[in-house]
C-alpha cells in the first residue's frame, strides 16, 4: 500500500512541476517583465515631468498675459483721455479763430478811436490765445500719436505669448 500511494503522489508532483515550468516558459521571463515595467515607469515619469513643465509655462504665460493686458488697458485709457483733451482744445481753438475772424471783420467798421483800440487789443489777445491753443493742440496730437504707437506695440507684445499659450493648451 505504501508503495502504490507514493508513486501516484510522485507522478502528480512531477506533472505539477512540469506544468509550472512550461507555464513560466510561455510568458515573458521574470527579468523581461521587470524591464518592461521599469521602462513604462520611466515613460510615465517623463510624461509627468513634461506635463508639469507645460503647466508651469502655461501659468507663467497666463500671468504675463494678464500683466500685458493691464498695460494695454492703461495705455488705452491714457489714449482716450488724450483724445478727449485734444477734442476740447480743438473746439477751443476753433472758437477763438471764429471770434478773431469776427473781430477782424468788425474792425474796419469801427470809427470811434477808443472802441477801435479796444477791438485791436482784443484781436491781439485772441491771436495769443489762438497761438497757445494751436501749440497745445500740436502737443496733444503728438501725445496721441505716441500713445497710439505704444498701444500697438503693447498689443503686438500680447499677441505672441497668446499664440504660445494657445499652442500649449492644445497639446
Amino acid at each position: 500500500f505504501g508503495r502504490t500511494v507514493t508513486w501516484p503522489v510522485v507522478a502528480l508532483a512531477i506533472v505539477g512541476c512540469a506544468t509550472v515550468v512550461v507555464g513560466q516558459s510561455r510568458g515573458e521571463p521574470a527579468d523581461g517583465s521587470m524591464a518592461a515595467l521599469t521602462a513604462e515607469i520611466r515613460e510615465l515619469r517623463l510624461a509627468v515631468q513634461q506635463f508639469a513643465q507645460t503647466q508651469s509655462q502655461t501659468q507663467a504665460l497666463g500671468v504675463y498675459l494678464s500683466v500685458q493686458q493691464s498695460r494695454i488697458l492703461q495705455v488705452s485709457s491714457q489714449l482716450e483721455t488724450a483724445r478727449r483733451e485734444l477734442d476740447g482744445v480743438s473746439r477751443q481753438a476753433s472758437e477763438v479763430t471764429s471770434k478773431l475772424g469776427n473781430l477782424e471783420e468788425e474792425l474796419p467798421r469801427i470809427s470811434d478811436p477808443m472802441q477801435r483800440n479796444a477791438v485791436q487789443e482784443a484781436i491781439r489777445e485772441m491771436r495769443r490765445e489762438r497761438a497757445l491753443a494751436t501749440a497745445q493742440e500740436q502737443q496733444l496730437r503728438s501725445r496721441e500719436l505716441d500713445l497710439s504707437q505704444t498701444r500697438q506695440t503693447e498689443e503686438s507684445r500680447w499677441s505672441s505669448p497668446l499664440t504660445r499659450l494657445e499652442a500649449l493648451t492644445q497639446r
